[in-house]
């Protein structure tokens, strides 16, 4: 029974593997299918949509070029000096009756050349000629006068309805009146926009394509859904779905682009492949719309078909697996349950010597070599967990190092009563880059840094430590802030790697003087914070960042301090911190916290920015150090 039990087991694994091995297959044969077909398909829509496209709007291109060249006819009589009133009416007349792309033809002078009755609009109703009067009360605001009356040059209006004549929705082309160089008024000949709608609104594709027109500002002038129809615009449509995507094809549509792509929005288009082309006369654009399911009809029955086809192949290899898995015999057995020893930590259980079979016996052998392997690796594993333990501690001492560089917070640092100062450093990791410190020079000046170390890591915190001896060294031999930030990057340049640099922030006050002079190497800017609660931002740097060029001229600037002035010195781990939409706090978050402060001492003032900045950035983990250093100058008790 049992051994029933095992053949079954593996003839089922071997029918599994294979199963899977043959769903790659099939699946990638499908997938091959898909993409090639898919291409075919796609490029034989976008063609006959091309074809489409470019007949429709060769019929729109030609009623409006109609227009066009009525105008430049009627232009060129108008201009003449042949005819008058009565007869040039009745020209009109006669091109309004000959030709039924127009509709009314407009003489609209402006107010100062304008006499009674000379702004006239002549049109046909019920096949009688009208010629009504226009007072330029009733037009010269409007846009069909105003635009190329201001712009002295044609153009072509969005579609407007005519509730003073033809009693129509048209749209006009305009053309400004000249005489002797002077603009007079506008002749606007007006066509039918139902004209244009009767082009493209019987245009059917496939089982649900359809075609619309979209004004030069997005307005939809044409849609099957009469509700939309100069109800929405490309763009009103995206604002109510929220659409990105759509918001971009109207973009690309009233910018008279020519494109074929695909629209998946919860929006009238659903999931649709979208043609669109311009209309050059007037800068409208066609679009031609198809779903994407009719696209992909036919490739998906195809799927289908060979989905049945791999199904039938699936089960016919799988009943000849099964009944030719009976021939498998002991060896297996036995090599199962030593392999399971062996999974179970047993790296010495011994093989079977031979199975019998070539297949057999090279399986085993695989599994001897394996079985060394796993125990050189178990070997070699603990060697590695014991370096990484080892390598651990060190960076648990560095970084206690590190924190001992770092000056204690006392209310009058060193005793100098003069002085109140108190920092915070919250590194990203174990140990970190940024520095800051502070100590007194002599009996009259007072020493203070903040620095930023490129990058992260032991040789971050090296460099860091190697900036912090070296300042507290050099700061005794009375040099100037600028003399001391040479000869650190002198220092920096010849001592620390080419990828590491440094950006600092140098101040020493002088505490007889009121004075502070600083310089900042590509640092954050300084804050300064009076009493009154007003403040200054230094942000002028004085040289690039430190360890890149030998020798670099760095200069230093000086200030006069009041009694209770702050000082506020941050790394850029505070300006850089993100919150979840990816914005950046910046130089301008960080001046609106120093706004809202409501501190007396360095202390309150360095824990109320660390506490806006931890709620800005919220639940994003921290990517860089966080450095806050704060000093205020003889605060009056």
């Amino acid at each position: 029974m049992q051994s029933k039990q095992e053949e079954r087991g593996l003839a089922y694994q071997i029918i599994v593997f294979i199963f899977f091995f043959l769903v790659l297959i099939f699946s990638v044969f499908i997938g091959i299918t898909r993409f090639l077909f898919s291409e075919i398909m796609m490029d034989n829509s976008r063609e006959t949509v091309s074809h489409l496209a470019k007949e429709t709007v060769y019929q729109i291109e030609g009623r409006l070029s109609a227009i066009v060249d009525i105008s430049q006819s009627i232009i060129t009589l108008y201009n003449s000096d042949y005819l008058n009133r009565n007869e040039l009416d009745t020209i009109l007349n006669d091109y309004i009756y000959e030709f039924d792309t127009l509709e009314s033809i407009t003489i609209a002078y402006a107010p100062e050349y304008n006499k009674s009755g000379d702004s006239r609009t002549i049109y046909h109703f019920k096949n009688k000629a009208i010629s009504q009067e226009l007072h330029p009360a009733e037009y010269q605001y409007l846009d069909w006068f105003q635009i190329p009356y201001e712009l002295k040059s044609k153009c072509w209006t969005d579609p407007w309805y005519d509730a003073s004549s033809t009693k129509q929705t048209v749209i006009s082309y305009c053309v400004p009146i000249f005489i002797k160089g002077n603009c007079i008024g506008v002749m606007r000949f007006d066509t039918k926009l139902s004209g244009l709608q009767r082009i493209v609104s019987p245009l059917k594709l496939k089982r649900s394509g359809y075609a619309f027109l979209v004004s030069s500002i997005g307005t939809i002038i044409t849609h099957p859904a009469d509700s939309i129809s100069f109800n929405e615009s490309i763009f009103s449509l995206a604002e109510e779905t929220k659409d990105t995507q759509l918001r971009e094809l109207g973009k690309k549509m009233i910018q008279g682009e020519t494109d074929f792509i695909r629209l998946r929005g919860n929006t009238i288009f659903n999931d649709s492949w979208i043609y669109f082309s311009p209309l050059l006369s007037n800068n409208w654009s066609l679009g031609i719309v198809i779903a994407h399911k009719d696209v992909v009809r036919d490739l998906n029955l195809l799927l289908i078909i060979q989905t049945l086809f791999s199904v039938i192949i699936f089960i016919s290899i799988s009943l000849i697996v099964y009944y030719r898995t009976f021939s498998v015999s002991k060896p297996i057995r036995l090599f199962t349950e030593v392999a399971t020893k062996i999974g179970s930590g047993d790296f010495d259980a011994q093989l079977p010597p031979s199975g019998n079979s070539y297949e057999i016996d090279h399986l085993i052998h695989s599994f001897a070599v394996m079985q060394k392997s796993l125990k050189e690796y178990i070997k070699n594993l603990e060697i590695t967990n014991a370096e990484k333990n080892r390598i651990l501690a060190e960076v648990q001492v560095a970084s206690e190092i590190q924190r001992k560089l770092i000056p204690a917070n006392t209310e009058h640092p060193y005793k100098v009563k003069e002085i109140r100062c108190y920092g915070i450093l919250e590194p990203a990791g174990e140990i970190g880059g940024d520095l800051y410190d502070f100590f007194p020079v002599d009996e009259s000046h007072f020493f203070f840094v903040i620095a930023d170390v490129a990058g992260k890591g032991i040789v971050t915190s090296m460099t860091m430590i190697m900036v912090s001896t070296y300042l507290r060294t050099i700061s005794t031999y009375n040099f100037t802030v600028n003399e001391i930030m040479k000869n650190l990057n002198n220092f920096l340049c010849t001592q620390s790697s080419a990828a590491i640099f440094v950006t600092a922030l140098i101040g020493i006050i002088d505490l007889k003087n009121d004075e502070l002079e600083f310089s900042n190497a590509g640092h954050t800017p300084l804050f300064l914070r009076k009493l009154n609660g007003t403040y200054e931002i230094f942000a002028d740097t004085h040289s690039n960042p430190l360890g890149v060029f030998e020798n670099m001229e760095i200069g230093s600037s000086q200030l006069k301090l009041d009694k209770g002035d702050e000082l506020i010195l941050l790394t850029d781990g505070v300006t850089e911190i993100m919150n979840e939409k990816e914005d950046f706090l910046g130089i301008k978050g960080v001046e609106s916290i120093i706004q809202n402060l409501e501190t007396t001492n360095p202390e309150q003032t360095a824990k109320q920015i660390m506490q806006y900045v931890h709620n800005f950035a919220q639940s994003i983990p921290q990517r860089d150090d966080i450095t806050i250093l704060v000093l205020d100058y003889k605060y009056p008790e």
